[in-house]
């Protein structure tokens, strides 16, 4: 019996704890403060295991078909490469400002699953926009097999492929 209670009144102080910790504002929300040591690990931890996790429903369609990728061009063009980055285009200074720090997504192929999860629901807290909201999954799908080609493109490559793809569609 005396266990029971020892277990119940720590779990209830742990709890005031927590609840203390939460009001006092200690804790530093700026951007600009990256999440220290424990922190920063946990919510890293979370977002991998949670977008691999509902990822692995996601069905592959075959993403190699042109008309598609330079349909993906275009969208992340004008919608991702500002805080992604592309082949010779910087991360501009709202990606910069962001915390966690946007992926550049040029540099090697994410698993295409993983991308269009993301891409779709976005990630809490980071920045990254659920954008099943405003495109449907075959725009989508286009960032994606877009975003499997990216990482090929010399910047030479991409500014003539954006050139090549004329201006975005109105969304």
């Amino acid at each position: 019996m005396r266990t029971v209670l020892a277990l119940l009144v720590s779990a209830a102080l742990l709890v005031v704890a927590a609840l203390a910790f939460i009001y006092s504002g200690l804790y530093d929300v700026a951007a600009s403060a990256p999440d220290a040591g424990v922190v920063g690990w946990a919510l890293g931890t979370i977002q991998s295991r949670s977008v691999h996790r509902r990822a692995e429903e996601v069905a592959v369609p075959p993403l190699g078909d042109p008309a598609m990728i330079r349909q993906g061009l275009v969208l992340y063009h004008e919608m991702c490469a500002a805080c992604h980055g592309a082949p010779g285009v910087a991360i501009s200074a709202i990606g910069q400002g962001l915390n966690p720090p946007p992926p550049e997504l040029a540099s090697e192929a994410e698993e295409p699953g993983e991308l269009f999860w993301v891409t779709k629901h976005g990630i809490k807290m980071t920045g990254m926009p659920a954008f099943g909201v405003t495109l449907d999954d075959e725009e989508l799908w286009a960032i994606v097999a877009f975003l499997q080609k990216m990482p090929e493109m010399s910047p030479e490559e991409y500014q003539a492929a954006v050139r090549a793809a004329g201006p975005a569609p109105p969304l």
